[in-house]
């Protein structure tokens, strides 16, 4: 049940007053909109207060930081709609300023024609202790163009946490130099003592850290440094300060230098926290804190632009609520969840992430689901997991349950073989969409574009796996500037069509024009275009598909690339079936599931030919068959001998 407390702000800085929410059961939901579809129109603070649920225990608080856009008036000179950094602060009475999330907006000059708009949820149950009642609350737009409109709001999930938290403080806060002889970062990031609260069982530092500006050495924003914490005068570890996934943001495409690296930051990503416990150094109730960044001096002094905003909070916690918890964090497929786009959608593996809430180490766990209303499929798990560590699970396949659903429910029982202390964080569910239907033959139509790696071949390669995992069909080491069209011919099933470029700037990016314009299409055998995708990927392209109808006649299968038949083959002798677009040695190899070699041939100068692959004296089992060609040709297929 979610109770809005009619909190809806003007959108004119101030506040109205509220009255106190209504007690509410475990489970229920209290949302609180501080900023709603707000037009960002100038940089600096947008200052308001929220009355907030003064009394009251959440196991879980989110932040919903909405971003969109608007149509700026004729003529304006400043509406790009660019990278900047926005930070979400909270101004409690008697307490630093803490911050609660950290968002780089994307490049969205295309956003108000595709009406776009992306919800970037951040976890701020951390700072439980500080968000009741009226509070402060600062929206910092640091850029100086417009276009983008906010809504932000808080939703407090009653009931219990994995731990209290305790008390918030500042560590470290600051916008700092980098580079400059004359204000050294390390005079702001010198030792200083922290003291959790009596009561404290557990206390971490919680960083939100990133590099801008760009010197002539490109610090700090294109420069990969690391820090190292040190913890009564020894260090305890060192950390890289590197987003190194800007090419496989959810948020993609966009329309300007997305897919560059950066000093943690990612244009229209959240900035990931980093956590260090320091528990184990509280002696006698206190620890010295000292983080050491790695030494920089431009030399040119009146060029020094580098910085770090930065923000390290102490957080202690009390001890652990629950001994034996295990919880689902979140659905990462099936799911219409925008922050999933590039895992969805799907038709197969579901994917789900498994924490452990518990203080006793979770070793196993029964997920239990289901896809809309076919039959609960049971998954028994097994791993390691510490206190509030947690892991992506890829559930057992079930292709036959996705057609004519649209709704994904999990559940987690028994971890260690115990009964749950704790139901409600147990079950979730998500709404999915369904995926592409291809028929059985098709061409993978592949132009590749100028861009190489070391040996002079394309940066891009596709793969295509099976419900299974397994390898039905690939294109690597392919030349430049080359069109490719490889016919395949599936089996009903689902698939994953993986187009991967090693330079992480897809076929086709405005910021490099010399890489020229690639593609890869999807074509019927009359030629005609089933699916295209969009070049612009960054790193990684997938298309998700399943194949429905019955296999293709015996016409068709003569534009296959590869058939294997009878398969199974009781006897253990297969026909290969090759249909080549030019004549040219094939290289033949037969693996069992654990990768040994147990059959190889070459078969010289062949296109469209039956050949014989006897395995008549390999064991009842599952293989594995390879069949490479010229041009980074490779067919796979799955033998079974019963």
């Amino acid at each position: 049940m979610v109770k809005h407390l009619l909190l809806w702000l003007t959108l004119a800085l101030g506040s109205l007053a509220a009255a106190p929410a209504a007690s509410a059961a475990p489970g229920d939901t209290t949302r609180v909109v501080v900023f709603s579809n707000r037009p960002l129109t100038r940089y600096g603070n947008y200052d308001t207060t929220a009355t907030l649920p003064a009394a009251g225990r959440y196991r879980k608080i989110l932040l919903h930081y909405v971003l969109g856009r608007y149509a700026c008036p004729p003529g304006a000179q400043y509406c790009g709609s660019w990278d900047y950094t926005t930070r979400v602060l909270l101004m409690p009475p008697a307490n630093d300023t803490v911050e609660l999330a950290r968002i780089i907006t994307p490049y969205a000059t295309d956003w108000l024609a595709q009406n776009r708009r992306h919800d970037f949820v951040q976890d701020v149950t951390d700072y439980a202790p500080l968000l009741k009642g009226p509070r402060g609350l600062r929206f910092l737009y640091d850029g100086y163009s417009w276009g983008f409109t906010l809504t932000l709001y808080l939703e407090f999930i009653e009931g219990t946490p994995p731990q209290d938290a305790l008390a918030v403080k500042n560590v470290y806060d600051g916008n700092f130099l980098y580079g400059s002889a004359t204000d050294l970062l390390e005079n702001h990031l010198s030792a200083k003592t922290v003291t959790p609260p009596a009561g404290s069982s557990r206390t971490v530092l919680k960083s939100f850290i990133t590099g801008h500006g760009a010197d002539s050495r490109n610090c700090a924003e294109f420069c990969r440094k690391n820090y190292t914490l040190k913890l009564n005068g020894t260090a305890v570890a060192t950390t890289d300060l590197w987003r190194a996934d800007c090419g496989l943001n959810p948020v993609s495409p966009q329309t300007g230098t997305w897919v560059y690296n950066r000093s943690n930051w990612c244009p229209g990503s959240a900035v990931t926290p980093l956590y260090h416990d320091i528990t184990a150094g509280l002696s006698g109730g206190s620890a010295s804190v000292d983080i050491d960044m790695a030494p920089y001096l431009i030399s040119n002094q009146a060029n020094v632009s580098a910085r770090w905003i930065w923000q390290t909070q102490a957080i202690s916690y009390s001890a652990p609520n629950f001994t034996a918890d295990a919880a689902l964090e979140r659905i990462i497929a099936p799911t219409t969840d925008p922050n999933f786009r590039r895992d969805n959608p799907i038709c197969d593996a579901p994917k789900v992430t498994l924490r452990n809430t518990g203080s006793a180490s979770l070793t196993a766990a029964t997920i239990r689901y289901r896809v809309g209303s076919s039959p609960w499929r049971t998954y028994q798990w097994t791993g390691n997991l510490a206190f509030l560590e947690q892991t992506d699970v890829a559930l057992p396949p079930v292709p036959a349950d996705f057609p004519g659903q649209s709704v994904f429910k999990v559940y987690v029982m028994t971890p260690n073989g115990q009964p749950d202390q704790n139901h409600y964080n147990d079950t979730l569910t998500a709404r999915f969409s369904a995926v592409s239907v291809l028929p059985p033959s098709f061409v993978v139509s592949l132009l590749t574009n100028n861009s190489t790696v070391a040996g002079g071949l394309s940066q891009t390669s596709w793969t295509l796996t099976d419900a299974a995992g397994q390898t039905v069909a690939s294109r690597t080491g392919a030349l430049p500037a080359t069109t490719y069209n490889d016919t395949l011919r599936l089996a009903q099933g689902c698939y994953t069509l993986s187009i991967n470029d090693s330079g992480c700037d897809g076929l086709a990016w405005w910021a490099n024009a010399a890489g020229g314009t690639g593609s890869l299409r999807l074509l019927g055998l009359n030629s005609a275009v089933l699916n295209t995708i969009n070049p612009d990927f960054g790193c990684q392209a997938q298309l998700r598909f399943s194949v429905t109808q019955a296999l293709a006649s015996a016409p068709a299968r003569a534009l296959a690339a590869l058939e294997v038949y009878p398969n199974p083959a009781q006897d253990g002798r297969f026909t290969l079936d090759l249909n080549l677009p030019t004549r040219q040695d094939v290289h033949v190899q037969v693996r069992s599931v654990t990768g040994q070699l147990v059959h190889h041939a070459t078969l010289p100068q062949v296109q469209a030919v039956q050949r014989p692959l006897d395995l008549h004296r390999l064991p009842a089992g599952v293989y594995l068959l390879e069949c490479r060609g010229q041009n980074g040709l490779q067919l796979h297929r799955r033998l079974l001998i019963p």
